[in-house]
């Protein structure tokens, strides 16, 4: 068992700190700029790059002259972004030396961290921002091959690129791929097949919700960002090389690519029909090379000389209405040739002097220049110069309030006045390559060669660093409301840097609001409910389950409840936590007359087990590809905040149409001790529930939503079999002489159940409800839909074969098979032995010892209509009958120096539940369901099946209890929001974030709609 964190700073009322988390792999070195190695990679990407394009040596600009001999290493530099996930790299996340997550102490002051005398900058910068609490990973998304849905080995693709839209993050990879993410709930859309080589640069046109991505296969694609298709193929000029980066003037509606050749091109994008197909194939045609393939078709003849671009799937290239996509051409009249002495890495559009379409190019030739676009003219305005002691390539811009950022090859970060063409302050980082630039709230992100991300503030003093996956950081993009994207390696992480260079770190910026419709708050509350160790059952671990408690407690008054308080009639159990939200509309009635809702769940957790099978930290919430990991966050503590935040939304909008009361116990783990006491004794408190609202179950699958409307019971039993001599003996010597408890156990327990299962405890059946048809016709429909939805859940995927797919379920044997495992597990009682033992050490591990005792442990299934009561004496009448048997069949044997006495405990532990779904209360969830999830689905016919009624094998004390102790008007939902793979109990246990949150607006539909009956 972990040690508890020390928790004695913490006072009463105060949320515990938030600690940052982060995991970071270990690697090989990033290879230096000038490492020869990158040249066989490179050259497979950028193939289209010829030295004839090179300007002559006559055409050489003086400033370029003394240049030409460090071109290559700069180039090679930069080019490390095309080729540096394809070393092989043995990638072992590691959790960083951290820190116990309640003991997070401030450093130099309260937030923003300045250089004190004497301190140099690389110390600053090993100071990481997680840690401080001021920046918190949100996500990690892997974008290697098999995440994305390929079923073959993984292998590496860098994220090259990263864009932008209201609903997606889209990432342009190394393999020419580009990911499309949805921001919301951080899943993969879809992936966009077009490009041939790496997809090096995105720019979006927000206006026409238009995406454009350049590639190393010298084009451009436009895509559709609503349906995710492309529009359009735009072919750069002859010779271009890889497009390395992109710019879109809104304004004049002109698409600006920076080419490896050193051009500069314009495609106008609002006229670009304006030149015929006609004259557009014949510019291909005209540009046959010595790459001519013999065909006749000059489209083809430019595509074979552009390099392949074949889509995986016609859809993928196909337009809005499934027609293929146009191509048009880039002319010669709208290229700058020779516009650097390198290859043009970045470019950047932004206002000097109230002119907006100032557009800044930056190259591998250390140079920084300044353009006036008109229209489809782009006119020179003048250069910057950078120093960068021999590694002057430029590797990325930024512009904020008249000062202009470049990121160097060096590491250096140069700060230019554009207004005065002056060089102000050269920034220092920790890393070499400051490939990519971000700005957010006037601090400056330098994404750099180590993995880590160096952060300025707006009056240019270093603050620190966020530690990444130790890959080079390629890109950097920033949303509006202060989260920070990064793409590297194998993967795009999400950061939330709204509170950076603010003094204020992110668990003290959650009292500011007191209710937030998004999702962040939540997932701040929830990083830090999870930090607290509340594993019910561990006299050691109770003052951590007590602070686990508080901690909802305040939460929930933050959150506006009028009344929140411990509760508890047991001083050895955990307590109950309590909190109100009254209706919106003030009842008339006393609250012990009010009709509410009870809102149901419990805040202890299992222990975690063995922490060497966990990926992250079991007690420290961990975002990976749209899951969020960490003990408790599936079951409870996950489903209990998206309710909690539900409520409070409604109440803060004057929308909640009756009292709401939350009972979050502490001992649900451990058999709900206390509970019914507890309760008991503070019955006024609770109203009179209409509805009991609960999240204690899973899907039967991965993307069909359930609703679960009943559950199993369950007995206990522990037995215990002792001889009077009290002593473990030598089998050699004593061996016939003396009883054998072990072997007397195992008579025994053979004699409860047959090799099928079948239990023979007489009368063990005679209760159980017959199936209905209505129940088989129900049957046969559900498992239909999971052979046909969802032919990958863990139910499913048991029933194949290593080497079938997943259209073996469609046949009839396999639904048969299945359809009868969902009855073995809902529906019929079962009894099960979970494990025997002897008394002693030495008995266990010494093959020569007669035991002196063995014992047992098992349980048994109840279903309708079966007695709880009655089937615990039942059973517990029969192993007394076998054990008297056995002793008398062993007697009749001959006599023996000892006798045999059983200690037998029988306990019900929880009652069989079932529900009628078609109840008014079942009937207004499964509306809600079908809501929230109809709005998330392009596909009304798929949501029109939702949800499935479903039942759970497993047994919840507190549900049937709730009903009996709130009768006659109470009805419980149990609304699922983990998936069957969420792994509740295990280790690396999880929740998808979209469930989370559509679980929170699930039940906020469900209240604000709910009619009292």
């Amino acid at each position: 068992m972990e040690s508890v964190c020390d928790d004695s700073r913490k006072t009463a009322g105060e949320l515990p700190r938030l600690n940052g988390f982060y995991y970071t792999q270990d690697a090989g070195p990033v290879l230096s700029a000038s490492s020869s190695n990158l040249v066989g990679g490179i050259s497979d990407m950028c193939d289209h790059y010829h030295p004839t394009s090179l300007p002559s040596s006559a055409s050489e600009s003086p400033s370029a002259a003394h240049r030409h001999s460090g071109i290559n290493t700069s180039i090679h530099s930069k080019l490390q972004q095309f080729h540096i996930e394809q070393q092989t790299q043995s990638d072992t996340l590691r959790r960083t030396s951290s820190q116990c997550s309640m003991n997070t102490t401030p450093v130099l002051g309260a937030g923003t961290l300045t250089p004190q005398p004497g301190q140099n900058q690389a110390g600053v910068f090993g100071l990481d921002l997680c840690q401080t609490g001021q920046v918190r990973c949100l996500q990690t998304l892997s974008q290697k091959q098999k995440q994305l849905g390929n079923e073959k080995e993984e292998e590496s693709n860098s994220a090259l690129s990263l864009a932008l839209s209201d609903d997606y993050v889209f990432s342009g990879t190394q393999r020419g791929h580009i990911c499309v993410w949805r921001r919301e709930t951080f899943r993969l859309e879809r992936v966009l097949y077009g490009h041939s080589a790496g997809c090096l640069a995105l720019a979006v046109d927000s206006d026409h919700g238009v995406l454009f991505s350049g590639g190393g296969d010298g084009r451009v694609r436009a895509w559709d960002m609503q349906t995710l298709r492309c529009l359009y193929v735009v072919h750069a000029g002859v010779n271009s090389g890889a497009i390395l980066s992109l710019a879109y003037s809104h304004k004049q509606q002109v698409l600006v690519l920076g080419c490896q050749n050193t051009s500069i091109q314009l495609f106008d994008v609002q006229n670009r029909d304006s030149v015929g197909r006609e004259q557009r194939v014949k510019e291909m045609a005209a540009r046959r090379s010595r790459f001519f393939d013999g065909s006749t078709d000059p489209i083809a003849v430019c595509a074979s000389y552009m390099g392949d671009s074949r889509p995986a799937s016609p859809a993928d290239s196909a337009g809005p209405g499934g027609e293929v996509e146009e191509n048009y051409v880039i002319f010669e009249q709208t290229i700058t040739h020779y516009a650097h002495s390198g290859y043009v890495y970045s470019l950047l559009l932004g206002n000097v002097a109230n002119d907006d379409d100032v557009l800044f190019s930056a190259a591998s030739d250390g140079s920084i220049r300044m353009w006036q676009l008109h229209g489809m003219e782009l006119r020179e305005a003048g250069a910057l110069e950078c120093d960068g002691d021999g590694d002057a390539c430029v590797h990325s811009l930024a512009l904020d309030d008249g000062q202009l950022f470049a990121g160097l090859q060096s590491g250096d970060v140069e700060v230019w006045d554009v207004e005065t063409r002056q060089r102000i302050r050269t920034l220092s980082t920790s890393t070499a390559n400051a490939f990519s630039l971000a700005i957010h709230a006037h601090c400056v992100y330098v994404g750099g060669a180590d993995g880590s991300i160096c952060v300025w503030s707006g009056d240019l003093q270093p603050l620190g660093r966020i530690g990444s996956n130790g890959d080079a950081v390629l890109a950097l993009v920033v949303e509006n409301d202060g989260v920070l994207v990064s793409g590297g390696g194998n993967a795009v992480s999400f950061w939330d840097v709204a509170h950076v260079g603010s003094g204020v770190r992110l668990a003290e910026s959650t009292q500011q609001k007191r209710v937030d419709n998004g999702q962040r708050r939540m997932l701040q509350a929830l990083d830090q409910w999870i930090q607290f160790r509340s594993v019910s059952g561990v006299p050691e671990m109770q003052a951590e389950c007590r602070r686990a408690a508080r901690f909802f407690k305040d939460l929930a008054q933050q959150l506006g409840a009028v009344d929140a308080r411990l509760i508890s009639s047991m001083p050895e159990s955990n307590p109950l936590v309590y909190a109100r939200f009254d209706a919106s509309s003030k009842p008339a009635q006393p609250l012990a007359e009010q009709p509410t809702v009870f809102v149901y769940g419990h805040y202890d957790v299992m222990p975690a087990g063995d922490v060497a099978l966990w990926q992250s930290h079991p007690f420290e919430l961990s975002g990976r590809d749209g899951y969020l990991y960490g003990r408790g966050v599936s079951d409870d503590k996950g489903p209990v905040l998206a309710a909690l935040f539900a409520v409070a939304d409604l109440a803060a909008a004057g929308q909640l149409p009756l009292t709401v009361v939350f009972c979050i116990e502490g001992e649900e783990e451990h058999g709900s001790v206390g509970l019914r006491e507890t309760m008991d004794a503070h019955r006024a408190l609770f109203g009179v529930p209409r509805l009991i609202l609960l999240s204690l179950s899973y899907w039967l699958g991965e993307t069909t939503p359930c609703l679960t409307y009943g559950m199993r019971g369950s007995i206990r039993a522990s037995l215990q079999i002792e001889s009077s001599r009290n002593a473990d003996v030598h089998a050699g010597v004593w061996g016939g002489a003396v009883n054998e408890p072990l072997a007397c156990l195992s008579h025994l327990l053979a004699r409860l159940a047959d090799s099928s299962g079948h239990v023979l405890v007489p009368g063990f059946y005679d209760d159980v409800r017959s199936v209905s048809d209505q129940e088989k016709a129900d049957m046969r429909r559900l498992v239909h839909w999971v052979a046909q939805k969802e032919p990958r859940a863990p139910l499913a995927r048991a029933l194949l074969s290593p080497t079938h797919s997943p259209s073996e379920l469609s046949s009839a044997d396999s639904q048969s098979e299945l359809s009868s495992q969902l009855m073995q597990r809902w529906r019929f009682p079962t009894l099960t032995v979970h494990h025997m033992d002897v008394s002693t050490v030495a008995a266990r591990s010494n093959a020569t010892l007669v035991p002196a005792a063995a014992q047992a442990s098992l349980s048994v299934r109840v279903v309708p209509d079966q007695s709880i009561d009655g089937i615990a004496a039942s059973l517990r009448a029969h192993i007394e009958s076998v054990f008297a048997e056995i002793q008398t069949q062993r007697r009749q044997a001959g006599p023996t120096l000892d006798e045999l006495r059983l200690h037998l405990d029988v306990k019900p532990h929880a009652h069989w539940w079932l529900a009628d779904p078609e109840t008014p209360v079942y009937q207004a969830a499964a509306q809600a369901i079908r809501k929230v999830w109809a709005d998330a689905s392009d596909s009304k016919e798929e949501t029109a099946h939702i949800p499935l009624l479903i039942r759970e094998g497993g047994s919840i004390p507190a549900v049937p209890w709730l009903e009996s102790f709130f009768a006659p008007h109470a009805v419980a939902v149990n609304l699922p929001m983990g998936q069957s793979s969420d792994n509740a109990h295990l280790d690396n246990e999880r929740i998808s974030l979209e469930n989370l949150m559509r679980g929170r607006q699930i039940i906020h539909h469900l209240i604000q709609d709910f009619k009292i009956q």
